[in-house]
């Protein structure tokens, strides 16, 4: 059942003041997952976020990411333009994920995710559930010489 408040006793129920962020303060990051552009517009540096990070990521034509791990943060996913490959698991399991799609990877869970158009960029929105920063989200790219990633036929349209 919904909680009501009046307006005026709100202040006494939150922990931390409401503060926004701003699209002239978005973090814009390619670094840290080589080939994708990525920009923070919630988290800790931008609007004080305390237990979310949300971003927008464009992964550039016949572009595939480094497979990866977040071992402090689950990461949720909703593809706005194009179709996305998602590589998961320690197999590099192959979904298309077509505009409209969530995706979700639990902790801990391997993951990549690529773009196979040779034209067209994908855009999706992502979001780090229970953690300010991709720090805290603590990554780790998997570095495995006995496995092809990304494996073949990920680029098939």
């Amino acid at each position: 059942m919904a909680e009501y408040v009046k307006l005026e006793e709100l202040p006494k129920l939150l922990n931390v003041p409401p503060r926004t962020g701003h699209f002239s303060e978005v973090v814009t990051d390619t670094l840290y997952e080589k080939g994708l552009a990525i920009n923070f517009g919630v988290n800790e540096q931008v609007c004080g976020a305390k237990r979310i990070s949300m971003g927008r990521t464009v992964i550039p034509p016949h572009t595939a990411n480094e497979r990866h791990v977040h071992l402090n943060a689950e990461a949720a996913m909703y593809i706005v333009k194009g179709t996305m490959v998602l590589m998961i698991g320690p197999e590099a399991k192959i979904t298309r994920c077509p505009e409209g799609t969530f995706v979700f990877a639990p902790e801990g869970v391997i993951h990549g995710v690529a773009n196979a158009s040779r034209t067209e960029e994908v855009i999706l929105v992502f979001a780090y559930g229970g953690v300010p920063s991709k720090e805290a989200a603590r990554i780790v790219f998997i570095n495995d010489d006995r496995s092809v990633y990304p494996p073949r036929g990920w680029d098939e349209e």
